[in-house]
């Protein structure tokens, strides 16, 4: 029996504009919350904070952890080899198709990846809670809006480890109509579950977590719109190549316009013969 069941429905427009507009109003609520009481995220990592440390590090937790990192390894690692096989086969594996599979793979690589890892974490220069003065480092704390702050790379802003877990979920729910409801629920519980887990070892602020989840989601519907909603998802094979042929018919026409009034500006400076 497949692990997932595809159907020739989809999530339609309509769910995925309300799932983007939940949130964003998440998001909204955050950042009016961290605005008004940015110190908020000191408190929250306090309750996890003792004269050991961070309560979360050792045993049961630490262990944890380590789970889900390999799991999102063997995750990257299935999406890879299933949307392969699907293309190679040309039919569903796991009850995927390639197209899927490729949605799925997208989503980790602009969402964890790219989003959270490459961009914010490394220009983000936020201190991780265990990094800053009023929970035991020697670094300044510095709100979630304040990106000045002195941290050069691999910074706390936004966790990746959430980013992982919640795009995961939250991108299975987009393409699978059996399980949806499942996978929304798994993307919240398992969201809080990672959110508890990095706040509580010291390794991000609640913040962090929060808004992590809330841009994964963001992604995640905005490239299943672009993925299958937009309207050149949704033309056909002959339509998609009339629209292909137009955009590149205006790109050449604009790229002509170009040099063609380059030439006459150079003609005008230095006359060819």
């Amino acid at each position: 029996m497949a692990l997932l069941q595809q159907t020739s429905q989809a999530t339609g427009s309509q769910e995925t504009i309300t799932v983007a507009l939940i949130a964003v109003a998440i998001g909204v609520a955050a950042g009016l919350l961290f605005s008004v009481f940015p110190t908020l995220d000191i408190a929250a990592s306090r309750l996890f904070h003792g004269q050991d440390g961070f309560a979360l590090n050792a045993g049961f937790w630490r262990v944890l952890r380590i789970i889900f990192l390999r799991g999102y390894t063997v995750w990257y690692v299935v999406i890879v080899v299933a949307g392969i096989a699907a293309a190679r086969l040309d039919k569903p594996v796991l009850g995927l198709d390639w197209l899927r599979w490729l949605y799925l793979g997208l989503c980790s690589l602009i969402g964890p990846l790219l989003l959270t890892n490459i961009i914010l974490k490394e220009h983000w220069g936020r201190w991780r809670p265990r990094e800053i003065i009023e929970l035991g480092g020697t670094e300044n704390f510095t709100s979630v809006f304040n990106p000045t702050g002195t941290c050069l790379d691999n910074c706390s802003f936004a966790s990746g480890e959430v980013s992982s877990m919640v795009m995961i979920f939250a991108a299975l729910a987009f393409v699978s109509v059996r399980w949806r409801p499942m996978f929304w629920l798994m993307t919240v519980v398992m969201g809080l579950l990672s959110a508890v887990l990095r706040v509580g070892q010291g390794g991000h602020f609640l913040s962090d977590t929060i808004f992590a989840g809330v841009f994964m989601v963001l992604v995640a519907a905005g490239l299943y719109w672009a993925v299958y909603l937009s309207p050149y998802a949704l033309a056909g094979e002959t339509k998609r190549r009339e629209m292909e042929a137009k955009l590149l018919a205006t790109h050449d026409g604009f790229w002509e316009k170009v040099c063609r009034r380059g030439l006459d500006w150079l003609d005008g400076i230095a006359p060819r013969r």
